[in-house]
């Protein structure tokens, strides 16, 4: 009898294995999704700075001129 319930307790063990391993699989998928996107708004967010300077040198350049 022990070997059955020892049995039943395992099986439910390795189901819940699985279904950690599924959502842990997932979770590493949005945060790879996650990490590519910040980098893409670093990436954005520097070119956005860089054309604004520019913007402001050439205002300052003009009102100056």
């Amino acid at each position: 009898m022990a070997t059955t319930t020892e049995s039943r307790a395992t099986t439910q063990l390795k189901k819940t294995v699985q279904e950690q391993k599924k959502t842990i699989s997932t979770v590493l998928t949005r945060i790879s999704s996650l990490s590519d996107e910040i980098a893409i708004l670093r990436a954005e967010l520097n070119r956005f700075k860089s054309d604004v300077a520019k913007d402001v040198k050439y205002l300052t350049d003009r009102v100056d001129g």
